[in-house]
C-alpha cells in the first residue's frame, strides 16, 4: 500500500515538472513581450533560483564540495547550460513563439545519442535516425506554416537549435560528473556560475537600458514563477523521478511539453496554431517516440 502511495505522488511530481516547463515558454513570452531584454531577464531568473537552490542545498545537506581538478568540467558545463542555452532560447523566442521553441527544444533527446556516437564513441541505432528524421518534418511544418514574418522565423529557430546544441554540449560534461557529484550539486553549481557568466553581460549589453524597460507586474510574476517553478520546484521534482522511475520512463514525460506550452500559449497569450501545425507537433512526439524505441525494448 505505502509502494502504491510513493508511486502516486512520484507521478503527480513528474507531471507537474513538466507543467511548469510547459509553462516557462509562456512565461517567457510575457516578459520580454513586456520590453524587458532577454539577457536581463536571464539574469534576474538566475539570482532567485541560485538564492532559492542554495537554500535547498542547505536544507537538504546534499551541496558537496568540487574538487579543483573538476572545476574546469564544471565551468564548461555553466557555459553550455545555462550561459549559451539561455542566451540562444531567449533571444530565439524574441522571433518566434513560445510553442515553435518549445517544439525545438523537445528534440534535445532526439540528438543527444548522435552526440554520444560522435564524441563518446556510443552505438546508435536506426530508429534514432529515423525518428530524427521524423521529428525534424515535424519541425518544419510547426515552425514556418502561419508565418508572415519568414526571414525572422527561419533566424529565431536556428537561434533555438542554438540553444540544443548547447544542450547536447551540457550533457557532454554531465555524463562526466554524474557519476562524481550529486544532482543537487551540479544544478547548484552550474546555476551559480552561469550567473557570473551572465553578470558582465548584464553590465555590458543591458546597465545603459535598464530604465527604459518596463517592470509591470506581469512581467516581474512572470520572473519569479520562471525562477521558482520552473528552475527550482520543476528541478526539484524531476530529479526525484528520475530516482525513482529512472531515465527513460521520466523522460516520456517531457514528450508533452509541446502541447501543454500550445494550450497555455493559447488561454495565456492568444497565440493561434494552424491545424497543419498541430498535426506538426504529433509528428515531432511521433519521432521522438520511435527514437526510443531501442531504449525501452
Amino acid at each position: 500500500m505505502e509502494n502504491n502511495k510513493v508511486s502516486y505522488k512520484i507521478y503527480i511530481q513528474v507531471i507537474l515538472a513538466n507543467v511548469f516547463w510547459g509553462f516557462s515558454f509562456v512565461w517567457t513570452d510575457i516578459v520580454l513581450k513586456s520590453g524587458i531584454a532577454p539577457i536581463t531577464l536571464v539574469s534576474a531568473r538566475m539570482i532567485i533560483a541560485t538564492i532559492l537552490l542554495g537554500a535547498w542545498a542547505k536544507y537538504t545537506g546534499n551541496l558537496q564540495k568540487i574538487k579543483f581538478k573538476h572545476l574546469k568540467y564544471f565551468l564548461g558545463l555553466a557555459m553550455c547550460e545555462p550561459f549559451l542555452y539561455f542566451l540562444c532560447e531567449t533571444y530565439g523566442q524574441t522571433m518566434v513563439s513560445p510553442t515553435v521553441t518549445s517544439v525545438i527544444v523537445a528534440t534535445i533527446p532526439l540528438f543527444t545519442p548522435v552526440v554520444g556516437f560522435l564524441i563518446l564513441k556510443e552505438k546508435i541505432t536506426w530508429s534514432t535516425i529515423l525518428g530524427i528524421v521524423v521529428s525534424m518534418l515535424g519541425v518544419f511544418v510547426v515552425v514556418f506554416i502561419g508565418s508572415n514574418d519568414l526571414s525572422g522565423q527561419v533566424f529565431g529557430a536556428v537561434l533555438v537549435f542554438g540553444a540544443v546544441i548547447s544542450a547536447l554540449g551540457y550533457a557532454v560534461f554531465v555524463k562526466y560528473l554524474v557519476h562524481r557529484y550529486n544532482a543537487t550539486t551540479l544544478v547548484f553549481y552550474q546555476n551559480f556560475i552561469g550567473l557570473i557568466y551572465f553578470i558582465p553581460c548584464f553590465f555590458i549589453v543591458d546597465f545603459s537600458s535598464i530604465g527604459d524597460m518596463k517592470f509591470t507586474f506581469d512581467a516581474v510574476s512572470s520572473i519569479i514563477q520562471l525562477s521558482v517553478f520552473a528552475s527550482v520546484i520543476a528541478f526539484i521534482f524531476y530529479s526525484r523521478s528520475v530516482k525513482v522511475l529512472g531515465v527513460t520512463k521520466a523522460g516520456v514525460f517531457c514528450y508533452i511539453i509541446p502541447v501543454l506550452t500550445a494550450l497555455f500559449a493559447f488561454f495565456m497569450v492568444n497565440e493561434q496554431l494552424a491545424i497543419v501545425q498541430w498535426l506538426g507537433m504529433v509528428v515531432v512526439i511521433l519521432g521522438l517516440f520511435i527514437s526510443q524505441l531501442a531504449n525501452k525494448s
